[in-house]
């Protein structure tokens, strides 16, 4: 197996024994102690590095110069920092403006170096919002995620895209607002589907007055903020009065949107006594390993709950696991005004008084002891640690495999990294090759790619294209790097979705690029194709494992996740294609230029009958380019 740019992992790495420790932290003491004089009493963060320069930890610090001289007290130390400290032979800091700018830095820090020492929050992807976008005559309501750049109201996060997703279509059925973009919008001659399934009032063919629009926009959103019974009575009355008229199908429409109401109120409403904005977590510890819970309510409504499993140090506290995870999980989202937790609050004062100032409002860590509140930090605490010993199974079951992995390619020790390719396409069109990445954890997604298939002299035909040449296409971008190259990671074990000649064709790459050192195989399905007659090609041999093996369970999982991947981003490559009109021919139009276009005359067709002053009215757009736009249409 290569061995070549792999990091060891903590478990690999051998304490010293006490009086190599003791010499080494004297070392690092003294090191640590002249840095400091020369650090200034300012904000900034600070990295510790070993004699490698491998970085060992990221911290902030409010004063650089009083932090870092506390890593000379090693009594005050736990047995982790003391390790830490006996390791480092130099040190970096970046000075900040503010505390702030400085948990910023060290949250981006953390998450690209994933320093050994550090408590690193693995899932921190973004949460989706609901968004009422205020930038259109006829707000549209949607589901974003992002920066905060739109003009409108946001309510979230939403923690489960689950919930988000039922919560949205709840209130287009409740409020009936549209969901379309402008340029659907604007080019509506009458309604479409949501129109007839009851989740839109069309104000695209002006079924309704933007008056109405706009008062139903107003019902959403004082739902949104939990102001549900007041919507709810006001929706009675309506259907109450219909019915009265005899306007029956009215009164069936107004029963339907008070049951859309009902469906979002019976699955996220919760009762907190004076807290309706308010997050609650809980950490427990399993054998070196850690879960922390939450659960997260807004406006009354449960937005989700999610269990995080941060990497850390097997010494680590409870406490200093908490306090790093709430620094990284808030650096990039907003703070409810209350935060429950199933530890001292006195020890959060720091985290505490860093959200008041990011926040710019007052935020309370608080750990109840009795009551309604204390029962919710008991919930969190046991699905806590229900979750950590289900990760931990399913841990343990995922390094028996890639033991059993040693003993089938006859390692010499256990593969840090996998990588099993697939490749998706329509008869030779929007072909696309992936790769995912299995390590010691499990999937790792931050690593997965995505490759479009680019076509040489020799292929310039997309349907003669086939699988051989794809996974060659594949294979020879990823491996074609420097060898041993500084910081390139290759994998110990690459698998291929296909039968003999797709590994062979695989084996010829990796010759190619001197990877020889790459473990390979090739998994096909068997003459049957069921599953668990999978035939495994290996260098020398082809087998078939029994159907219960669990490292045929294994390769089965890794190789339908790679199937799943390469799939959806097929269809996603194959949507933006087939959307593609005479409007990418249209010189001098970028996608900016486009947008503006389309937004301004709303189709095709209405730009096509455009004449040149008609054209020139949409502002940001040249006088030449106005008439390579107009000559394109015109001339024959």
């Amino acid at each position: 197996m290569a061995k070549a740019d792999k990091h060891p992992s903590p478990s690999m790495l051998k304490d010293p024994s006490p009086s190599e420790n003791q010499d080494a932290n004297l070392k690092g003491q003294e090191i640590i102690k002249f840095i400091a004089k020369t650090l200034p009493h300012k904000p900034g963060v600070y990295q510790m590095e070993n004699e490698h320069g491998k970085i060992l930890y990221i911290g902030k610090a409010k004063n650089l110069a009083k932090r870092v001289i506390n890593y000379t007290s090693l009594n005050n130390l736990s047995r982790r920092l003391q390790r830490m400290v006996s390791m480092t032979k130099k040190m970096d800091f970046f000075v900040t403006n503010t505390e702030i700018e400085a948990l910023l830095l060290e949250c981006t820090l953390i998450k690209r170096h994933k320093p050994r020492f550090n408590i690193i929050l693995r899932d921190d992807k973004s949460f989706p919002y609901i968004l009422i976008n205020k930038e259109y005559n006829f707000p549209r309501i949607q589901k974003y995620r992002g920066a905060k750049k739109f003009k409108g109201d946001y309510f979230g996060p939403f923690v489960s895209p689950s919930v988000a997703d039922s919560t949205l279509i709840s209130l287009q059925k409740a409020f009936l607002l549209r969901s379309c973009s402008d340029s659907i919008f604007n080019n509506r001659t009458r309604p479409c589907l949501l129109y007839d399934i009851k989740r839109c009032s069309a104000p695209c063919t002006q079924y309704i007055s933007r008056d109405k629009y706009i008062e139903s926009i107003q019902d959403a959103k004082k739902f949104l903020g939990g102001n549900t019974k007041k919507i709810e009575s006001k929706l009675k009355k309506l259907m109450l009065k219909a019915s009265s008229s005899q306007m029956f199908e009215e009164a069936g429409r107004l029963r339907d949107r008070i049951k859309s109401i009902n469906q979002i109120q019976k699955y996220q409403s919760v009762y907190i006594r004076d807290m309706r904005n308010i997050d609650i977590f809980a950490i427990k510890i399993l054998e070196g390993k850690s879960c922390i819970h939450g659960k997260f309510f807004r406006n009354g409504s449960n937005y989700g709950n999610k269990s995080f499993f941060p990497v850390h140090d097997i010494n680590a506290q409870e406490n200093e696991i908490l306090e790093s995870f709430l620094y990284q999980f808030y650096a990039d989202k907003d703070v409810p005004p209350k935060i429950l937790i199933n530890k001292n609050p006195k020890l959060f004062k720091d985290v505490e008084k860093l959200l008041n100032i990011k926040n710019k409002l007052k935020t309370k860590i608080i750990q109840p002891q009795t009551g309604e509140k204390f029962r919710h930090i008991q919930l969190a605490e046991k699905n806590a640690s229900e979750n950590i010993k289900l990760k931990k199974a399913s841990l343990e079951n995922h390094h028996e495999a890639l033991k059993k992995l040693i003993k089938l390619f006859n390692l010499n020790e256990v593969p840090n990294r996998i990588e099993v390719y697939d490749n998706s396409h329509t008869f030779g069109k929007e072909s696309v090759g992936v790769m995912i990445v299995v390590d010691s954890e499990g999937f790792s997604p931050k690593n997965y790619r995505k490759y479009n298939i680019r076509y040489d002299d020799k292929a310039t035909n997309p349907a003669s294209v086939d699988d051989y040449y794809m996974m060659k296409e594949v294979l020879s971008r990823r491996l074609k790097t420097k060898k041993d190259k500084e910081g390139v990671i290759m994998p110990d074990i690459i698998i291929v979705d296909g039968g003999r000649g797709q590994f062979n064709a695989v084996a010829k790459v990796l010759n190619d690029n001197q990877r020889d050192t790459i473990s390979l195989m090739s998994v096909s399905k068997g003459k049957e194709r069921n599953a668990g007659r999978e035939i495994i090609h290996l260098n020398n041999r082809s087998l078939t494992l029994q159907p219960n093996d669990p490292l045929l369970f294994f390769i089965q999982r890794i190789r339908d996740e790679a199937h799943r991947f390469a799939i959806t981003t097929h269809r996603s490559r194959r949507g933006k294609m087939s959307v593609q009109s005479v409007f990418d021919e249209l010189p001098g139009i970028g996608p900016k230029r486009k947008k503006m276009l389309i937004l301004h005359f709303g189709s095709i067709q209405k730009i096509k009958n455009a004449t040149k002053t008609d054209l020139g009215s949409v502002k940001g757009i040249p006088k030449r380019t106005i008439d390579q736009v107009y000559d394109f249409f015109h001339s024959h």
